[in-house]
């Protein structure tokens, strides 16, 4: 089914053009993407693509500040519940109108006697007959009216704020659940019954009820009209490519730190530390050499335009020297060889040079500091930057996969292009 009223805005990067993710108002929906994101062309591959992106989102510390005529999901307040909504949703199409129809049982000769129950507990022998005391009835509770009409405010929100992703929209029956809500009173309601429940199924609906409506805040209740992005991808980015290739547990012992030694104190004061953003530690299984790899994620526009002024500066590659410099030094007798490379986004389905560049991880240049003496010597490896670009749409379809194979190209790309050994 096609998205209706969908505008695809690609995302630059310049001012003005930085925002990523959704904008909805007066049923009109504004998609924001990476411009490096090759959106698929059928209706079925674009909600995927959608979703993917929106999820990548969550990864931010901060969330758009664009106010405007919208309400805005924040990440310190109100978190978009944007896993939830996909299990409501998905949660009400399979099953229908949910009705939550949970057997008590109580103590008592009301309702219908649960033999099975009664017989369990202890009888009295009296004159040959066997009496039980405590009989066990079963009650079917019309509690599943609260239950159930927070279950359907949570069905509308999510279609309300998702459900053009599935083409579809809310039959309410001529309620305004809307009008019903009472957050207070909602979480009281789910969490008294995720206490007394003991169905797995019911938890995990439950749960999701419960994300939706701690996410939620007053003016976002009536309005269908909302905001759900990052004013800046670049964090995002960086997020992601240190998900998908990071392998060191403690960062922080890669940190260059310096001290100042000041006339008023008596001792040194450490100053801030340097931290790069994502590390790698492989050995080479043909050399048994044990290298490290320091990876700095750039969101930077060469990928699309291909000019030497989107690339890196050289406060950026002088960062990468002194990481390396710092390794080998602290860590001497540790790792044998010391790489850098910048990771850029880029698209390989579309870009000027297609013919060169199409592969999901592509090698398109070396930064070097002029002031260093060019030798040949083993340890200046960590001195020459690869530049490298990695595909939009693989990184944000695999970020979270942690594959041996997409580092293993990674290391091949940078050491093959900067001296180094292969890595096999």
């Amino acid at each position: 089914m096609k998205i209706e009223n969908l505008k695809q805005v690609p995302a630059t990067g310049k001012m003005g053009q930085q925002f990523i993710g959704i904008k909805i108002s007066k049923n009109q929906i504004e998609f924001h993407y990476p411009e490096t994101y090759q959106l698929s062309e059928d209706d079925k591959g674009l909600r995927k693509d959608i979703l993917a992106i929106l999820r990548t989102v969550s990864l931010a510390k901060t969330k758009t500040s664009d106010m405007s005529s919208y309400n805005t999901w924040h990440s310190n307040e109100n978190v978009f519940p944007l896993g939830a909504f996909l299990w409501i949703i998905n949660d009400y199409l399979t099953y229908g109108r949910y009705v939550n129809r949970e057997k008590n049982y109580e103590r008592g000769p009301k309702g219908k006697i649960d033999w099975k129950r009664t017989m369990r507990s202890n009888p009295i022998i009296s004159k040959g007959n066997v009496i039980y005391k405590d009989i066990i009835s079963e009650k079917k509770m019309q509690k599943d009216n609260l239950i159930t009409e927070i279950y359907f405010f949570c069905v509308q929100k999510a279609i309300d704020s998702i459900g053009w992703l599935y083409g579809i929209s809310f039959d309410s029956d001529g309620v305004d659940y809307n009008k019903l809500y009472n957050k207070n009173k909602y979480l009281r309601a789910i969490n008294n019954e995720l206490t007394h429940t003991f169905d797995d199924q019911k938890k995990i609906r439950l749960q999701n009820m419960k994300n939706i409506i701690v996410g939620l805040d007053d003016e976002m209740v009536n309005s269908r009209e909302m905001v759900y992005g990052v004013d800046s991808y670049d964090y995002v980015f960086e997020k992601m490519v240190d998900s998908m290739f990071s392998n060191v547990g403690n960062v922080g012992d890669f940190y260059p730190k310096a001290d100042w030694y000041l006339v008023l104190l008596p001792k040194p004061v450490p100053s801030s530390s340097l931290r790069p953003d994502t590390v790698i530690v492989k050995t080479n299984s043909k050399t048994t050499n044990k290298n490290v790899y320091i990876i700095d994620a750039k969101y930077y526009r060469y990928g699309t335009t291909f000019k030497p002024s989107d690339l890196p500066e050289t406060t950026s590659i002088q960062k990468q020297i002194t990481y390396g410099e710092y390794i080998k030094a602290a860590k001497q007798g540790l790792y044998d060889r010391v790489y850098s490379a910048f990771v850029l986004p880029y698209s390989k389905e579309n870009n000027m040079h297609k013919t060169l560049f199409c592969n999901n991880i592509e090698f398109v240049g070396v930064g070097r500091a002029r002031w260093f003496v060019e030798d040949k010597a083993e340890d200046s490896a960590n001195r020459n930057i690869a530049a490298i670009l990695i595909d939009t749409k693989f990184l944000v379809n695999n970020w979270v996969k942690k594959n041996e194979d997409n580092i293993d190209a990674l290391i091949r790309l940078i050491e093959s292009n900067i001296g180094g050994a292969s890595h096999e």
